[in-house]
């Protein structure tokens, strides 16, 4: 049995609990007369996907919602929140490319040598904005970055407009470049290189916002035009496909890439949004391909994205959010989960952010609120870093969702109880011992804070999962 925690696990939780004082120092004991506890089998030797991370969302409006902080000190307490050591530590960024890139006067259409100031992106005011929000970050830690497109530039449209239309085939090759473009402008003026790029946000929405229509043979095509340019180019960015709403919806616009061997072979990320159906069945569609090809399954963006309704800062969205990352995971094998904006406005109903609006009315205007469903998402993030594998967990009662360390020495389990009740639980790892147990809860009057140890035998331990909330476990693994 290990009797001291591994080094790379002390490390993640000696991080400071952002709650003061211990919490619920007595909430492992179960009171006489309830029954048993639901029994949970980890499948600790058992490792499924690799962990990418979690990350949140960046474009043109990020800025404008940071500043709508009133205070300097809580513009950048939001940042340590998101990617500070001291908060949810998320390690991706996704953001948006700009379609206004204006070319630059004499740039030749077609040149490889000259892509990196074909576009003159350094003018563009969607792209500056951008950057100006994501530069704190790059100034804490060095994250995934990835990049999507809601539009191609409207002059390649078939609608002529930002919204809908098509991209018109015969400018394919165009836009290719227009991408590889902004890829090299990162690379070369920002120093700061694109890891994974997706060909398009949302290709089955014409959404009233930023989007484009493509079928799945549309971006089966495309893909065979854009990835050898990019490689030409000297780039080893990562392509993705294919961001549908749903799913299902994604599931169809990734098919025809996957039936086809070549552009199969130009595809690096399968990806979906976990908008939609909770019980959407096309989840294991995309972990079974995982399996088959050889390909790593992202979530690339999800909120609660609820038209009228207005930014839920409470227990009901954090435990919602904290079971679509629980089914995604372990249905869909997701190996990365992004929140849609690391910040978002009221003035689009539904909870869009991570944080909270920074601009509600009433004795909200202008601070920063932090609201439960940052917790719900900081439970999985702060403490399961890139590198660690997903594992199984059996059993019913609530959602957990299992991981271990690349060492398999340390591991890391989620429980989310969304029922009014307490559950007991016991977890069993098998023939795996566990040592130096500890538990961070969040509920309606705490946010991820230290609870008393679980109560530890060799090969598990029992606990109380109070009701509404959301506990992390973190210990040591034996052999």
């Amino acid at each position: 049995m290990i009797r001291t925690m591994p080094p790379r696990l002390r490390s993640v939780l000696s991080i400071p609990v952002l709650t003061a004082g211990l919490a619920l120092a007595a909430w492992t004991a179960l009171p006489a007369g309830r029954p048993g506890p639901a029994a949970f089998q980890v499948r600790a030797n058992a490792p499924l996907q690799t962990m990418a991370g979690f990350g949140a969302g960046f474009n043109e409006a990020t800025e404008e919602c940071l500043q709508a902080i009133h205070s300097a000190e809580d513009r950048a307490r939001a940042y340590d929140l998101l990617y500070g050591d001291s908060g949810a530590r998320l390690n991706i960024v996704r953001l948006k490319v700009s379609p206004h890139a204006r070319p630059r006067p004499g740039a030749a259409p077609s040149d490889a040598a000259a892509w990196s100031g074909k576009y003159d992106w350094a003018s563009d005011v969607d792209t500056q904005r951008t950057w100006q929000a994501i530069r704190p970050v790059l100034e804490k830690t060095r994250p995934v970055l990835y990049a999507v497109p809601f539009t191609p530039p409207v002059r390649w449209k078939t609608n002529g407009q930002l919204s809908g239309g098509s991209l018109k085939r015969e400018d394919y090759r165009a836009y290719a470049e227009y991408l590889c473009d902004f890829l090299a402008y990162c690379r070369g003026p920002l120093g700061a290189d694109i890891e994974a790029l997706s060909l398009q946000n949302e290709p089955g929405v014409a959404a009233p916002w930023q989007s484009c229509l493509w079928t799945g043979a549309e971006l089966r095509d495309f893909i065979k035009i854009a990835a050898p340019l990019i490689r030409a180019a000297g780039l080893k960015t990562r392509i993705m496909l294919s961001e549908g709403t749903s799913w299902s919806g994604a599931w169809e616009h990734l098919l025809p890439t996957l039936q086809d061997p070549e552009a199969r072979g130009f595809l690096n990320i399968m990806a979906s949004h976990s908008y939609g159906s909770p019980g959407d069945a096309a989840r294991r569609s995309f972990a079974a391909a995982s399996g088959r090809n050889g390909l790593p399954v992202w979530m690339s963006e999800m909120s609660l994205m609820e038209p009228p309704a207005p930014d839920d800062p409470g227990m009901p969205a954090a435990i919602r959010i904290a079971r679509y990352i629980h089914r995604d995971l372990v249905e869909g094998r997701a190996s990365a989960w992004i929140f849609c904006f690391a910040i978002f406005r009221s003035s689009f109903p539904g909870s869009m952010g991570v944080l909270a609006p920074a601009d509600g009315s009433g004795s909200r205007q202008g601070a920063l609120v932090v609201p439960k469903r940052f917790w719900a998402m900081a439970h999985y993030s702060r403490f399961v870093r890139p590198g660690w594998a997903v594992v199984g967990v059996d059993g019913a009662g609530a959602d957990n969702t299992a991981f271990i360390d690349p060492q398999g020495d340390g591991f890391v389990v989620v429980a989310v109880n969304p029922e009014d009740k307490a559950v007991p639980a016991a977890y069993d790892f098998g023939v795996r011992t566990i040592s130096a147990v500890r538990a961070f809860v969040t509920t309606k009057d705490l946010d991820l804070a230290e609870a008393a140890s679980p109560e530890a035998r060799d090969h598990g331990f029992s606990a109380l999962l109070p009701p509404r909330s959301v506990t992390t476990f973190a210990g040591g693994l034996g052999r």
